[in-house]
Parts: structure tokens; sequence; C-alpha cells
């Protein structure tokens, strides 16, 4: 249940889908944090956890932005109430969507799948050959990827305390079949 759809807050704050800006790193970085305890953190040794940690840091997350560090995120987009970043998402490899985070108080208000949709979208302006996108679902996000299209390509995996099920979704006139998602209600 979206706990962020009150009367009053959809009144007064429009959800805004954009790139990131240089100074959004040190906001994801902090939203990433936050989203630790309680949910990355279900599918993670303290191995895994500390792994998460190190790649939430904000100049790592600066520098894969703005592409000096393999392995640079783009394309990338965040959602924003405000000047708050509420949502972020991000592409590796070309196809491989490799960060999907939406703050806990916007958990199941369309965020997560605005962020997928645009990211896919972005695959396909930048790699118009691509035939699918992949990403690796932790468990608390299985069903929300599968509602999306998403399909598993294999057996879940463990490496280096992280646990994830492979996913992939075919693109190729994915767009032009699906209508475009309902907007947020965001009036």
């Amino acid at each position: 249940m979206c706990s962020a759809t009150s009367p009053r807050r959809r009144r007064s704050e429009a959800v805004v889908l954009r790139a990131p800006l240089p100074a959004d790193h040190l906001e994801i970085a902090a939203l990433i944090e936050s989203l630790i305890p309680r949910y990355l953190a279900r599918d993670l040794t303290a191995e895994g956890v500390a792994i998460v940690r190190a790649n939430a840091q904000p100049g790592l997350i600066g520098a894969r932005l703005g592409g000096l560090v393999y392995p640079v995120w783009s394309p990338a987009c965040v959602t924003a109430v405000g000047s708050r970043i509420i949502g972020f998402g991000a592409v590796r490899d070309a196809t491989h969507i490799t960060q999907v985070q939406v703050a806990e108080g916007w958990h199941g208000c369309g965020i997560g799948s605005r962020l997928v949709r645009a990211l896919i979208e972005g695959v396909q302006r930048r790699n118009p050959q691509a035939q699918g996108v992949t990403l690796n679902a932790a468990s608390g996000a299985l069903a929300a990827y599968l509602r999306m299209g998403f399909v598993p390509v294999g057996p879940r995996w463990t490496w280096r305390g992280v646990t994830a099920q492979p996913m992939r979704i075919r693109i190729a006139g994915l767009i032009q079949r699906k209508a475009a998602p309902p907007p947020l209600d965001d009036n």
C-alpha cells in the first residue's frame, strides 16, 4: 500500500522523473543506505551488506554516474518530490539494470515501475538492437518484477554474500506494444 498518497501530499507534491544531477550522488547514497537494514539486507550476509555499503558511497556513485569508474551507470534516472530524491535507477553494461531503489514511504506507489520503464526506454534509445534487459532481483522485489513482465532466466545464485534471481524482459517492440503506464496520481 502506498503510504505517500494521502490527499494532502498528492495536492502539494508532484513526482518528477529526471536524469540525475551532479549533486544528487549524496542523496542517492543516503537513499540506498536507508534501505539496507529493512529491505536490502534480507538476501545479504554480512559480507554482502559490506559490499552494498562500499558501492553506495557518494563518491563512487558520483564517479559511476559521471562515467569515471567501471561499471558506468548509464542510463540512470531519479524520481524526486521537490528537492528530495525518492527513487533511483541505473543500467550498466548497456542492458543490465543494476539499481532500482525506492524510498520506504513510496513503496507501492508505482515509482519502481516508472523507473524501470524509463531505464528500458533509455536502453532502447542507446542500443536499438538490444533484444532484452536483465536484472538480478532480490527476493523482496521478485513479485514486482514479475508484474512488470520480467521472467526468471536461471536459478537463484549467491556470490560474495549476495543472493539474487536473474531475470530478463524481452524489449524488442515492447515500447510500441505496451501502453504507457498510468501516470502517478500526484496532482
